[in-house]
């Protein structure tokens, strides 16, 4: 099946998100393609590989306040990817800054040259599950994501300026923090 959309997509001239995904909202403007409801607008974008943990995921920010200028799941990334969300992003002025939970990082030349114009001016925190050998076979039989070695992984974000977390409330709390640090970076402040 995904033959035949990327088929379509090269018959069409056309981007596809997904397949296998939960879709994608953008709550500063109305539009969510999604089944979330009760999403607030907000300067965190969300970017989700997987579209049921990105759901519960965003239920939980949902029901702590939390708003977002973006949510986008990637599911099994045929045409739209990290980097191409990351590039959008960079100039999106109602982005602060990005979260991910990222199983694979699809085309890593691309999401790297992303991610480190990105990263220079606003915060890229990431959720890479696989640091061990049954959460990278977890990873691997559901999207089919190459889950790869962990050490390269730590190494590439490093050298972008992105920061890894090791818990879903961590990638909340890293852009709270962030968020804070940049509203007290105000004209007068000493930071």
């Amino acid at each position: 099946m995904e033959g035949e959309i990327e088929e379509l997509r090269k018959k069409y001239g056309m981007r596809i998100l997904g397949p296998n995904c939960l879709g994608f909202a953008r709550p500063g403007i109305g539009l969510n393609a999604t089944f979330l409801k009760g999403i607030h607008p907000g300067n965190i974008a969300f970017l989700s590989q997987s579209g049921a943990l990105g759901s519960a995921i965003v239920d939980w920010a949902v029901n702590a306040g939390v708003g977002f200028s973006m949510i986008a799941s990637l599911g099994s990334m045929i045409d739209v990817d990290f980097g191409d969300l990351i590039d959008f992003l960079g100039d999106d002025y109602a982005t602060k800054s990005i979260l991910i939970y990222m199983e694979g990082v699809g085309n890593a030349r691309k999401f790297m040259s992303a991610a480190r114009a990105f990263a220079r001016h606003k915060p890229i925190i990431i959720l890479k599950p696989g640091r061990f050998t049954e959460s990278v076979k977890a990873v691997r039989s559901h999207t089919g994501a190459l889950a790869g070695d962990d050490a390269v992984y730590d190494a590439a974000f490093r050298r972008v300026g992105a920061v890894r977390v090791r818990e879903i409330a961590d990638l909340f709390n890293a852009a709270g923090f962030s968020i804070l640090r940049d509203y007290r970076k105000g004209p007068d402040s000493p930071l």
